[in-house]
């Protein structure tokens, strides 16, 4: 987990504040302080062509743990970043966003072992590689380059079901620094319409576990590299493949 992530929760969950003073017992002035912590470490990230000036993932996230420890001592602290994991290996429903989905099927039979060889149907993201494989009953039909999340905003690891496919998503934009720079076209909150030139998502998207998305409308260029907050990038021409 890193601060920019943890932003993300406070920004996008409502709930996720409540769940932290009923499973954690933190007082309202400690979540306060871990939602201003993680707010200003968000506000530091700039998002320009070449990706945010950043360093690792692994420093980011030893430096949420330092964090985290000076404020709720380091128990809480390792009590928190697992609840956050628990949430983002969740799936999201979303059904009050739906323009159009349908279930998709094969997703009932995830092996425990990570890196087995697939017998079913699934998608397999190697995030070191930038590259995303498709498998249909055990078999290899595709495999894409791919966009990936930045150093801060890293995809998660482990095994997840995606539920549905959201076709023509609205997008509103999050409560996030990027939003809120110069160069931004958007507003916090304000409803960006599906096939608008400012909403990211493009043509479709698949939760797999808030807040991260496969999603359509990146461009090429940023295959290969940093290009999202936390979420797989792909073309709408190839995202559509996935359908």
């Amino acid at each position: 987990m890193t601060l920019p992530i943890l932003d993300a929760f406070f920004a996008s969950d409502e709930a996720f504040a409540k769940e932290l003073k009923t499973k954690l017992e933190l007082t309202d002035q400690q979540i306060e302080r871990l939602r201003s912590v993680a707010r200003e470490e968000t506000s530091k990230l700039r998002e320009r062509d070449t990706g945010y000036p950043s360093g690792t993932t692994e420093a980011a996230r030893e430096l949420a743990a330092k964090r985290l420890e000076e404020i709720i001592g380091e128990e809480k602290a390792q009590q928190l970043a697992a609840l956050v994991r628990d949430r983002w290996r969740g799936t999201e429903s979303e059904s009050a966003n739906v323009t159009d989905a349908k279930t998709v099927p094969g997703s009932e039979s995830l092996p425990s072992t990570p890196n087995s060889v697939p017998t079913d149907t699934r998608v397999v993201v190697n995030a070191p590689a930038y590259r995303m494989d498709v498998f249909e009953n055990g078999r290899l039909i595709r495999s894409y380059k791919i966009g990936i999340g930045y150093p801060e905003f890293p995809l998660p690891t482990g095994l997840r079901k995606a539920r549905a496919i959201i076709f023509n998503p609205t997008w509103k934009p999050p409560d996030e620094s990027w939003v809120e720079s110069p160069s931004s076209q958007v507003k916090f909150g304000e409803k960006v319409e599906a096939g608008s030139k400012l909403n990211p998502l493009g043509l479709l998207k698949i939760p797999i576990g808030s807040p991260s998305l496969i999603h359509g409308g990146k461009n090429p260029s940023k295959f290969g590299t940093f290009a999202s907050h936390g979420c797989v990038g792909l073309t709408d021409a190839l995202v559509q493949a996935l359908d």
